[in-house]
């Protein structure tokens, strides 16, 4: 065996971990940051009672804030992002937000140290030149492992589709994880995210870049994430499920961002894309057509995944038969966990029809996520796990 695991990230953790941020930047030599955020984040105090108020206890000049990030982030506002940085003499990011802040932020940096203008022109895998400005990310949500990885994904309003960068000069500086910023997130966040980082976690346990590494990363993120993400729904003011969640989120990310995602993500994003359904949510959908399309493929090690679920004292039967019972398991985990965060039910809920149906599968059949999973997705494998999301069939 030959593999190579890469993860240049600091990760700072636990109580209070938010007021590291200005020794951070410091150590970095980062003197006039910028803040990138959304408008949510501000409006749950997050930016003024824990960053400012850092920056305050340091004596240090507040940063400037672009809180402009929508939803599901897009080549149009990273570069408005980027007029802002400019027009503000900044020398750093500061990204507090989840997924799609971290991710603009990321190509935001990269376009600064590439000096180009639009997210366009750096798209693809690899073909950056040069590491960005002292980059610190404080993630607002536990699920994407955005802030240890080497991914990002905006959306581009022209084509329609998502559009998807790769490269380890992508990766922050720091990343900070204090569960207090958490806290805040509602339950279908909560859980839509959780599934995210949980189908991160399998997808880098079975693929076919998986290596020792990643692996232990991702066997203890969905042990974790199955012990903890329902009481977090149930429970969001809990700090300790939270601090739990986050660390299963970030072991989850920096597994993936070494052995990559599969199938699962590539019918995500076609139908996030087409649909407009958060991410989370729409990994949800998929992960279940996802692994059972992955079952005879991938039978040892989703028969180890069954080890990984609590209270499970022993499991007996044939590789096959335990890989069926994590994929039943997993089914009713996501079935549950939905429906108590009152979770929309299929693709259906979110518009789909039959005019949708090759777009979608075109788009999942070009997503490059698909070539780091062991079955190949064609046109016929799509369709199938189309079928499953929808009420009716196609």
């Amino acid at each position: 065996m030959y593999y190579e695991f890469y993860c240049p990230v600091k990760i700072i953790s636990g109580d209070n971990a938010v007021f590291n941020l200005p020794n951070e930047l410091e150590r970095l030599r980062g003197k006039k940051p910028l803040i990138l955020t959304d408008e949510g984040v501000e409006k749950a105090g997050i930016i003024e009672h824990f960053v400012k108020s850092a920056f305050e206890d340091a004596n240090m000049k507040l940063p400037a804030v672009f809180d402009k990030i929508p939803v599901e982030s897009s080549i149009t506002a990273v570069e408005k992002a980027q007029s802002f940085f400019k027009t503000n003499d900044c020398d750093s990011i500061i990204a507090v937000g989840g997924g799609s802040v971290i991710d603009s932020a990321k190509v935001l940096n990269m376009l600064i140290a590439e000096n180009k203008i639009s997210p366009i022109d750096i798209v693809g895998v690899d073909i950056l030149k040069n590491k960005g400005k002292p980059f610190i990310v404080l993630p607002t949500t536990s699920g994407t492992g955005s802030e240890a990885t080497s991914v990002a994904v905006i959306y581009d309003e022209n084509s329609g589709s998502k559009l998807a960068f790769s490269s380890h000069y992508l990766m922050p500086d720091c990343a900070v994880l204090d569960p207090e910023l958490v806290l805040s997130m509602p339950a279908k966040l909560t859980a839509s995210s959780g599934i995210d980082a949980l189908s991160h976690a399998i997808e880098a346990y079975i693929g076919i870049q998986k290596n020792p590494l990643s692996r232990a990363l991702a066997f203890n993120a969905v042990n974790i994430i199955l012990n903890n993400l329902q009481n977090a729904v149930k429970d969001g003011k809990n700090k300790q499920i939270r601090f739990e969640l986050m660390n299963a989120s970030v072991m989850a990310g920096m597994a993936f961002s070494n052995s990559m995602v599969g199938i699962v993500h590539s019918m995500a994003h076609a139908a996030g894309s087409v649909l407009h359904i958060p991410h989370g949510i729409a990994v949800s959908y998929f992960l279940i057509p996802g692994l059972e399309e992955n079952l005879e493929a991938s039978k040892s090690d989703l028969s180890e995944l069954l080890k990984a679920v609590p209270y499970l004292i022993e499991t007996r039967g044939s590789k096959i038969e335990k890989a069926r019972q994590f994929i039943y398991f997993i089914k009713k985990f996501i079935e549950e966990t939905g429906r108590l965060a009152h979770i929309p039910a299929s693709l259906n809920d979110y518009g789909f029809s039959d005019e949708h149906i090759d777009k979608i599968v075109d788009l999942a059949i070009k997503d490059g996520s698909s070539i780091f999973s062991k079955v190949a997705l064609h046109r016929e494998r799509a369709l199938r796990m189309l079928k499953k999301t929808m009420k009716q069939g196609l």
